[in-house]
């Protein structure tokens, strides 16, 4: 355990790791002040000092690695310590000398304690590094893009289901591109359709329309990258959806999701560039990320459709046994119905019943007989009684 008393910020949007960090602060006795990861919280920082400060980074993402340089030109003689999943094995490509060091997933605070263990006894200062040369900084960018393309791509090989799957590339794909929305369209080949479960500011219900119409289906058919910088210009642009929503697409990038054998399986959309259009960059690095996509996704497709198919087997199954239990309730039916049929009626008429009566009428003063009769009769009352109970339940 650390002791003194120390300021730290973290900045986090994941709720569930806050308790670490409160715990790791209490028992430390350290003040930890928690802001998201925006530049409102970055400006909000400008007039504090820090001893310490944790970035939690929850996915691969330009956005992500630009918040970590933004906070250490704002912070450079403060460290900064990264938490993730994501970005370990590249952690010096794409941080460099910004940060002090990582914490690797599941955090615990046991981890926070024995990583953070020296870094109040040495100094934080830093020197400031000589300006890069423009050729650098783009081979820098470079190389942290081709960084978020391996991660987003072992994060996707990690995903099994479809729907899941789904979300989490609509999620990532357009922060990774800077892009306010995307959408994931997938080729129906019984019906020549595409269609999308979910997308950015898409409902949860399926959107289908023929394969060859629209901007997806004209990128689909052609397998050919499209960027749109006018799409009100562009004569399969449909103005419905934005008419609809309220919102107004300015730009548009598609690309084809190929599987394995090069085949079209589908179309990955982003709308709307946040910082200028889309260009050619961002359609090659798109293109790169829809390889990856395409892959993950025809497998997840393909598990989707086997696990349809074993829960018709299972549903076949279940109907099966019920008809089997119908047929043999059927055939136990019709025994007692037989049953019934022969014994029923001098039953539940109470011929047998009226005939001891008679008898132990007519022979009131043979007590041997009335003890027979007497027995027999309570003999029958009870079969009666059964034979009309078990009909109830069968016949």
């Amino acid at each position: 355990m650390m002791n003194g008393y120390r300021s730290i910020l973290l900045f986090s949007d994941n709720p569930e790791t806050i308790d670490i960090y409160s715990e790791f602060a209490r028992k430390a006795d350290h003040d930890l002040l928690h802001l998201a990861k925006s530049q409102q919280s970055l400006r909000e920082i400008s007039s504090k000092t820090a001893d310490l400060i944790f970035v939690e980074i929850s996915q691969p993402s330009m956005a992500e690695i630009e918040f970590v340089d933004a906070l250490h030109s704002q912070s450079e003689n403060t460290p900064i310590m990264i938490v993730s999943s994501f970005f370990y094995e590249t952690r010096e490509i794409v941080f460099g000398d910004k940060i002090s060091d990582f914490i690797r997933n599941p955090l615990t605070v046991e981890k926070l304690e024995e990583t953070t263990a020296g870094f109040f006894s040495k100094s934080a200062a830093k020197t400031a590094a000589p300006e890069p040369e423009s050729k650098i900084e783009r081979l820098m960018n470079l190389n942290k893009r081709l960084t978020v393309l391996l991660e987003l791509n072992r994060s996707l090989t990690s995903i099994t289901d479809l729907d899941e799957l789904l979300a989490h590339i609509i999620k990532v794909v357009p922060d990774v591109l800077m892009a306010e929305r995307a959408t994931v369209f997938i080729n129906d080949k019984e019906k020549g359709e595409l269609w999308s479960r979910t997308g950015t500011g898409l409902k949860a219900s399926d959107i289908r329309f023929p394969n060859n119409q629209g901007i997806a289906g004209e990128v689909f058919t052609s397998g050919v990258p499209l960027t749109i910088l006018e799409p009100y210009d562009h004569p399969k642009f449909n103005k419905e959806f934005d008419l609809k929503s309220g919102f107004k697409t300015l730009n548009i990038l598609a690309c084809p999701l190929k599987n394995i054998n090069a085949e079209n399986i589908g179309v990955i959309q982003l709308l709307n560039k946040k910082e200028g259009k889309f260009n050619s960059d961002d359609e090659t690095y798109l293109a790169a990320l829809a390889s990856g996509i395409g892959i993950v996704l025809e497998n997840a497709l393909l598990r989707d459709k086997m696990k349809k198919q074993l829960e018709e087997v299972n549903r076949a199954y279940k109907e099966l046994d019920i008809a089997q239990e119908t047929i043999l309730k059927e055939t136990r039916m019709a025994t007692i119905s037989e049953f019934y049929a022969v014994f029923s009626e001098p039953l539940t008429q109470n011929k047998p019943l009226n005939i001891i009566a008679d008898l132990k009428n007519d022979y009131p003063y043979d007590s041997q007989l009335v003890r027979k009769l007497e027995v027999l009769e309570d003999t029958l009352t009870s079969l009666v009684k059964n034979t009309e109970a078990f009909t109830k339940q069968y016949v």
